[in-house]
């Protein structure tokens, strides 16, 4: 290789430029074109002042920090100074700045513009930028007049600085005014509140309102409660008790003492009535015994038993009634006393009610005006705080602070003329050699057998270069001569006798290429046939009135007629044409095995010219019935992707063997090795000892050479 080649991509630099110079050209003369006058004009020097201020990431106070004053991020940070750059060159800072100048006798604005179109112009002139890496970000101003430049920036960060200063505690005069309204009526709503607590105080007899604080009125409360309760269980009982008797008649278990029968019985005066009762029933039954019973003395007798009898009950029945209207009367007046207490104690727990809730609403209205005063003083407190801050902190340096003034400039800034018509001249240079690279590297033709090698995954067969001149031409005898030993090598080694050529596309030279190998091989003194089997596009140079390929395969002309002779470049060789036949494409494939049988029993080689393989059916069918194939690819006419389709085609069809030629190879004059090795081969020696000057006073030397020989031409 004599040039290099750009990494990783294939192509040449030179060769690029020596097939795209007038592309590369034309750009370059564009470039320059247009670069001259822009040179011309924009290349002046211009004179620049700036000043620095920095812009902290917090702000810069006199005592405490403040929250609301704080950068939380980054993002947040470049927002605000992106905000302070878009203050600096605000209306009215820049009318506070070019007013500042004018109190001092100093005067920028040109006699031309109103200040309203000046603080315009100013506006589109001033730039403010950021330093990289640093919290400083920078004001200045470019012109092409030195004039007062330094006392413009300086009144500008002056007035922005105070702008920046004042703004950063928004309102502070007013913000204080409405703060220290807030208070008084703060303290004047706290001072109602602690009278109306004191009020409060004093009727509930308390000093101090705490959440601990007790209501005195809960314990008795609860006692009242229990009391009450116990009353009116003991006023149920006494009511169950009454019924009970009353329904009964008789005193329940649960009343302490003896019961009416009990008392009955162990009564005194009637156990003597019933003793004297019992001793005169016995004699009276003593002195019935004996008698009959209408004995006078019986009579009297029974009569006198019916009499004790009467009397005796009639005794018992006034006990008993004594003695249940007595127990009823004392069950009653429990049962009064029951419900007289019960009643007193409800009395008593509504007054305590009525006291307790009473004493909780006053004492939760004095803890609620407590919990507001709290409130009131805390807000005061904040009050207080913040009234400090802002008469404090509106003196701070804040987040703003100069670091340095714009100076006065004393060297002149910018490529000038000559830098700028130097670096379009360079521009206009650089873009017309890398247009022709640009163009090589959007053009998806292979260019080489190295490219089409490797899209094809195997070596090439064989390769033929473009022939331009004699040179080319004797080196393209040489290449056929190399292709014709490849084929009698696959003859030797596979006995293998027809061989079929199909390109990507039509134009690639297959059948200059069939027909050379032909000539060559009959030169050899082998027996060779081209058959040619292209229906698509035949070769105009073969009879197609002869009967040819096609008319055999339709069963309208004998094997034996088809050969026909044909001269090839001084060399008789015999063909065989695509007869009248294949206007529709080629008939009845079965008889093509027997032709070939036939044709390779007589001749050494049948080389068989096919159609293009991605444009005709008839290449398929073809490549299927022969078993191989060699695809002739055409250097700088096929696509990547058209021998891509192709490459899987011939993997679709499956042929036993596939070849690859490549056709057309372009020389690269004064690049890559191809001049040298066509060079070398010709002339029998080394190229350097050939070209015994050098490139250029050779190329000059032609020159001269064909300036005289046209001079002389004119003469005569």
């Amino acid at each position: 290789m004599d040039t290099s080649t750009l990494p990783g991509i294939g192509i040449k630099p030179l060769l690029s430029l020596k097939r795209h110079w007038r592309a590369g050209l034309a750009v370059a003369v564009l470039v320059a074109l247009i670069g001259i006058p822009f040179a011309w004009l924009r290349g002046q020097s211009y004179w620049v002042a700036e000043a620095v201020f920095q812009v902290a990431p917090s702000y810069m106070k006199n005592l405490d920090a403040d929250k609301e004053l704080e950068l939380q991020s980054n993002s947040q940070y470049r927002e605000y100074v992106n905000h302070l750059s878009s203050t600096v060159t605000r209306y009215d800072v820049l009318e506070r700045a070019l007013a500042d100048l004018k109190s001092r006798g100093i005067d920028t604005r040109p006699p031309a513009l109103s200040e309203r179109k000046y603080i315009e112009r100013l506006q589109r002139t001033i730039y403010v930028r950021a330093i990289p890496d640093t919290y400083m970000v920078r004001i200045g101003i470019e012109h092409s007049e030195r004039a007062n430049l330094d006392a413009l920036v300086n009144a500008i960060m002056n007035s922005f600085l105070r702008t920046t200063r004042t703004e950063q505690i928004y309102g502070s005069s007013d913000r204080l005014k409405v703060l220290e309204e807030n208070a008084a009526r703060l303290r004047s709503e706290v001072e109602a509140m602690e009278a109306e607590r004191v009020a409060l105080a004093d009727k509930l007899g308390l000093t101090t309102f705490g959440e601990s604080t007790q209501n005195p009125y809960d314990g008795t409360l609860a006692q009242t409660r229990e009391k009450l309760a116990a009353a009116t269980l003991e006023r149920v009982q006494a009511q169950a008790a009454l019924a009970a008797f009353d329904r009964q008649r008789e005193v329940p278990t649960s009343f302490a003492g003896r019961s009416l029968l009990e008392m009955r019985l162990q009564d005194n005066g009637l156990q003597a009535l019933r003793n004297e009762v019992v001793k005169r029933t016995e004699e009276l039954n003593r002195v019935v015994a004996g008698l009959e019973s209408k004995h006078p003395a019986r009579q009297a007798a029974t009569a006198e038993l019916a009499t004790l009898d009467q009397r005796l009950k009639a005794a018992e029945a006034e006990f008993d009634r004594d003695t249940f209207a007595n127990f009823r009367a004392r069950l009653i007046a429990t049962l009064g006393q029951r419900e007289q207490v019960e009643h007193e104690l409800q009395a008593a727990l509504q007054r305590l009610e009525s006291q307790a809730s009473d004493f909780a609403r006053r004492f939760q209205q004095a803890m609620h005006l407590t919990s507001e005063i709290k409130k009131r003083d805390t807000e005061l407190t904040k009050l207080r705080e913040r009234l400090n801050y802002l008469d404090t902190e509106s003196h701070a340096l804040g987040f703003v602070r100069l670091v340095s003034l714009a100076m006065p400039p004393e060297t002149p800034m910018g490529a000038g003329k000559t830098r700028l018509l130097l670096a379009a001249l360079a521009a206009a240079l650089a873009l017309g050699l890398a247009l022709p690279v640009a163009l090589d590297l959007m053009d998806r033709r292979i260019r080489s057998v190295n490219d089409a090698e490797k899209l094809m995954g195997f070596a090439a067969a064989g390769w033929q270069v473009r022939t331009e001149d004699l040179p080319t031409q004797m080196f393209a005898e040489e290449q056929a001569r190399r292709f014709a030993s490849a084929l009698m090598r696959n003859r030797a080694r596979g006995e293998r006798r027809t061989f079929a050529f199909t390109s990507v596309k039509p134009g690639a030279g297959v059948t200059t290429g069939i027909l050379d190998t032909a000539r060559v091989l009959v030169r050899l003194g082998a027996r060779v046939l081209v058959v040619e089997a292209n229906a698509f596009e035949p070769y105009a140079g073969f009879a197609a009135a002869a009967p040819g390929l096609s008319d055999y395969l339709a069963g309208s002309a004998e094997l034996a007629g088809l050969p026909r002779p044909f001269a090839w470049r001084e060399t008789a060789l015999e063909v065989v044409g695509i007869g009248s036949e294949g206007r529709d494409g080629l008939q009845r494939l079965d008889r093509l095995h027997e032709a070939l049988c036939a044709w390779s029993a007589s001749y050494d080689y049948v080389l068989v010219d096919l159609p293009p393989l991605l444009l005709s059916a008839d290449a398929e069918m073809l490549i299927d019935a022969l078993g191989q194939v060699f695809l002739v690819l055409e250097a700088e006419a096929v696509t990547r992707g058209e021998i891509t389709r192709a490459k899987r085609l011939l993997q679709k069809i499956d042929p036993e063997a596939v070849g690859l030629f490549v056709s057309k190879v372009p020389v690269f004059r004064g690049a890559g090795y191809m001049e040298a090795l066509i060079a070398e081969t010709l002339t029998r020696t080394r190229f350097e000892r050939f070209m015994s000057l050098a490139r250029w006073k050779l190329g000059l030397e032609v020159l001269r050479t064909r300036w005289a020989v046209a001079r002389s031409r004119q003469r005569k």
